[in-house]
């Protein structure tokens, strides 16, 4: 980089001027005269310095030291000038030793080892160290939203209760033997009290070996593991004919499924809400204080629509219980789908919970052949 005259003279005034030379006149003028005879391009030799400067006679026999001495305490004031005032400029004068003319330059900033080392070689470790980076903030649990809180960070695993059908082995519609299901028989109990009743069939039936469960149960495990997923957490799972109330007794309990098989959460639900009671197939919804009373029936063919039942309450021991019930498969998937989607999560807690921690909402699902095709909300209450 070139420094122009005018810059080249206002670093020479700024030396001239500094504490370093405020008392060294001697230093002070001969660095002006040697910056006047560097610009006019003089020849400059200890002879002439002498002649010139110090008024030597051009017939003295003997060379005086003199102005090597005074040089050389220039150079040691220029120094001193660049360690102390001078050592933030960015031109820089100096006198090469043995030699007498100014030379000018720009500061040379230390290289970070950075820019040594060519960009090409540095982005592999910079790639590294983002994936890195990313992979450990993916570890990191996100916040779980405010309806799924108290199950996803609790300490111990929450239940998932999904609801099967207890089975009666005998002569099906066909005439041959196997699995049979009847909808007043949900136990093992309510199996020899219908053989009680029923002393002809008694010799005829028996209790199955496995229970009945629909595609809903596995579409809710895997809304249900993908949203637990996301915050580091999971879940036991069993089935509500191999539950107990003891169980539901014990933690957090999550269930999903029918109505008709009689499960213990209808017992649950009808004691935590004081506006809703689900019996005989029917929910009935009255005595709230802006809501005029309905009931809505339960029972459907569940093909092409159902009402579905939302609620999260305080169960049993101070437990929470969050349930998902319907008739057939579309009302809980549905539901369940939209209850573990963060989008419509985040769309209904806004809209209708506030800073409520329970509520019960009522859906309408419609489908084809049990499977979702739109889900309306037909009404919410929040405690």
């Amino acid at each position: 980089m070139n420094i122009s005259l005018d810059n080249k003279r206002l670093i020479i005034a700024k030396i001239r001027n500094s504490k370093t030379f405020s008392k060294a006149p001697t230093s002070s003028s001969l660095l002006s005269y040697l910056f006047e005879e560097t610009i006019k391009g003089t020849d400059l030799k200890e002879k002439l310095i002498e002649i010139e400067f110090f008024g030597e006679s051009k017939n003295a026999e003997k060379s005086s030291p003199r102005v090597r001495v005074n040089v050389y305490n220039l150079r040691k004031k220029i120094a001193r000038y660049y360690e102390t005032e001078g050592k933030e400029d960015a031109c820089r004068l100096h006198i090469e030793k043995g030699q007498y003319q100014l030379m000018f330059s720009m500061k040379k900033n230390k290289e970070s080892a950075v820019k040594k080392i060519k960009l090409s070689l540095y982005i592999p470790y910079v790639v590294l160290f983002v994936v890195l980076l990313l992979f450990a903030l993916s570890k990191i649990p996100q916040k779980a939203p405010a309806i799924w809180n108290s199950f996803v960070a609790d300490e111990t695993k929450p239940k998932l209760i999904i609801g099967d059908a207890f089975g009666v082995m005998g002569n099906t519609a066909t005439g041959a033997f196997g699995w049979n299901r009847d909808y007043t028989i949900n136990s093992i109990e309510e199996f020899y009290q219908f053989c009680n009743n029923n002393p002809k069939l008694k010799n005829e039936l028996s209790p199955a070996n496995y229970t009945y469960m629909t595609g809903m149960g596995a579409i809710t495990s895997q809304k249900i593991t993908s949203l637990f997923d996301k915050y580091n957490t999971d879940f036991n799972i069993h089935f509500s004919s191999q539950t107990s109330i003891a169980d539901l007794k014990d933690g957090n309990t999550i269930y999903a499924g029918p109505i008709k098989n009689n499960n213990s959460f209808i017992h649950f639900f009808n004691e935590a809400n004081q506006y809703y009671k689900i019996k005989d197939s029917k929910l009935y919804f009255s005595k709230h204080p802006s809501i005029k009373d309905t009931t809505f029936n339960l029972f459907t063919e569940g093909l092409v629509s159902e009402y579905s039942i939302v609620s999260k309450y305080k169960g049993p021991n101070n437990h929470d219980q969050f349930v998902f019930f319907s008739d057939h498969d579309i009302g809980v998937c549905s539901t369940v789908e939209y209850f573990t989607n963060t989008d419509s999560l985040q769309k209904f807690t806004a809209s209708y919970l506030g800073n409520s921690t329970y509520f019960t909402a009522v859906f309408m699902a419609k489908g084809k052949s049990r499977t979702n095709t739109d889900l309306k909300l037909l009404l919410v209450t929040t405690e």
